[in-house]
């Protein structure tokens, strides 16, 4: 080699880790922007702090007593961690037990929130969040290396894929779902890994491949149950494959492999075993498994959330011209049936992922379908790729070949690229005039009152946060509407109350007035679970 083309070389590779730091610098302060304009938590963000801090477990600290006074702190210690429990996982792995969900996410959070002691702050779960989804990106980097080789479109279109509304939506909610996207695209570019790996005249792998494969798969599964559905469809396809190609050595290995995985989670985390098969959750999913009613609906409306969050609304029209474009190249015999086939059987496990969690999840929302969206993003930008270079091989103008590839370019900025200025929806269970509204309420008063009548004590935990940033909350169950004699509240000349969901609201309104003397009553704020109404006496 001689010198000029080292150099060159050595241009070629500053430049490629410039275009990393420049594009990774843009992606965190997307994500920092959206980040900073949260206004709010849903129940599930303010439960993974809980989970993951709460020495006492998440039900004790929820479940307060009928007219009982609590102070902040109480809320604040609910959610941080404190400073003797510092790198205690046993804390989120006890808590998981009595919930739903396995607990590699919650410890993780915990590994922050431990930096942080008696602490806390939307940060500590965001930034988590953010490092994830970072990684994911770099996972899917490898994975379009892989299926359209390069390095600088591979990085393009993950920069396209990170900027999607679907990735930032995703990175704001404070949940398992932005590690499970990372470890779902990690096992399909493993498994497509190995597969090449095969096809390099070897009959079997090496022990240290098929010990990354377990690592992976153990902690798919301790991350979030839906990963299971992902690797036995993973799984299905790649042992059918191994099996037609006469691939028995590996054949026996993988198997083998995922057997020895299973037991090892079963090990680690037994209680997976009863959140599966006895789980409420588990028990959800197997009722809609079998419940034919409101199939198409479903699918229906998780196809449009996918198509808005990955394409801005243009999915139909980004498969229709995949489709168009393939159907003219075979007929011009400028591809093959063979090379359709593989496209399938690339695409089948999300597909068939995506079609499986529709149905039996409990919700039609984003969040079940999220752990695919690298995949599928990834298979629709590499067609795309494909397609354009079959086209291009047989056109003699390099102007027509360039101009091609751009509006390739163009049209996946189009059809993904989300504009910062437009407004994000997931974390945004509080609406926005309520910040304000509780700002102007702590400046003259610090205590206010809160109704329930959640027999869980769910519909509480997304008040935690706002908790905070009074002295002390009054609480009341609003089933037994015991007489309210406590001297404080009688002495307070106003009064802002918490109403919770369910909660008859003019049986709670009467009940103030009447024990507490207020006459006017007005709304303040509104938000999922609870609005907020000022009380005020006549000569307030």
């Amino acid at each position: 080699m001689n010198t000029k083309t080292v150099k060159s070389s050595k241009i070629n590779k500053a430049f490629f880790v410039l275009a990393i730091i420049l594009l990774t610098i843009i992606l965190c302060l997307t994500y920092v922007h959206f980040g900073s304009t949260n206004i709010g938590y849903d129940g599930d963000e303010v439960f993974s702090y809980m989970s993951s801090n709460a020495e006492q477990g998440y039900k004790k600290l929820a479940a307060l007593e009928d007219h009982t006074w609590y102070p902040s702190s109480y809320f604040r210690n609910a959610l941080s961690v404190p400073s003797s429990c510092r790198f205690h996982y046993e804390i989120p792995i006890r808590n998981q037990a009595t919930d739903v969900h396995p607990p590699v996410y919650y410890m993780l959070l915990h590994t922050v929130c431990s930096f942080f002691p008696e602490s806390f702050s939307m940060w500590y779960g965001l930034s988590l969040n953010i490092l994830l989804t970072l990684l994911s990106l770099i996972v899917l980097f490898f994975l379009l290396r892989c299926l359209i080789g390069g390095n600088y479109l591979p990085l393009l279109f993950c920069f396209l894929f990170g900027m999607t509304y679907g990735v930032i939506n995703n990175m704001l909610f404070i949940r398992m779902y932005v590690l499970l996207m990372l470890l779902v695209t990690l096992q399909y570019y493993y498994h497509l890994h190995l597969y090449y790996s095969l096809l390099k005249r070897v009959d079997k792998w090496k022990p240290r491949q098929l010990i990354t494969l377990s690592l992976i798969t153990i902690t798919g599964t301790l991350t979030q149950y839906y990963f299971l559905i992902f690797l036995f469809w993973l799984a299905l396809i790649f042992c059918t494959v191994l099996l037609i190609q006469k691939k028995t050595k590996a054949l026996l290995q993988y198997i083998c492999t995922m057997a020895v995985s299973g037991i090892g989670c079963i090990v680690l985390y037994p209680t997976m075993l009863r959140h599966i098969f006895s789980g409420y959750r588990g028990e959800e999913a197997a009722h809609k498994l079998v419940k034919v009613q409101g199939i198409f609906e479903d699918l229906r409306d998780m196809l449009a959330i996918f198509s808005r969050q990955l394409f801005n609304r243009h999915l139909g029209l980004v498969l229709l011209i995949l489709l168009v474009w393939a159907i003219i190249l075979l007929l011009c015999k400028k591809i093959s049936f063979k090379a359709l086939l593989y496209s399938a059987v690339l695409a089948a496990p999300a597909a068939l992922y995506f079609f499986t969690v529709t149905k039996i999840s409990p919700y039609v929302i984003d969040r079940y379908i999220t752990p695919v969206y690298g995949i599928i993003f990834g298979l629709i930008a590499a067609g795309f790729l494909f397609l354009a270079k079959t086209t291009v091989t047989n056109l003699s103008s390099r102007f027509l070949k360039y101009m091609l590839c751009f509006i390739c370019l163009l049209g996946g900025i189009i059809t993904s690229f989300h504009r910062p200025g437009e407004r994000m929806e997931q974390s945004r269970y509080w609406f926005a005039d309520r910040n304000t509204a509780i700002k102007e309420y702590t400046e003259k008063n610090g205590s206010c009152i809160y109704i329930s009548v959640d027999e869980y004590h769910w519909k509480i935990w997304s008040e935690f946060p706002s908790f905070m940033e009074f002295d002390d909350i009054y609480y009341l169950d609003g089933i037994q509407w015991k007489p309210l004699q406590d001297e404080r509240l009688q002495q307070m000349d106003e009064i802002l109350v918490y109403i919770e969901d369910g909660v008859d609201a003019d049986k709670a309104k009467a009940y103030i007035r009447r024990e507490l003397g207020y006459r006017s009553c007005e709304l303040a704020f509104e938000s999922a679970f609870a609005d907020g109404y000022l009380f005020r006496k006549p000569d307030a």
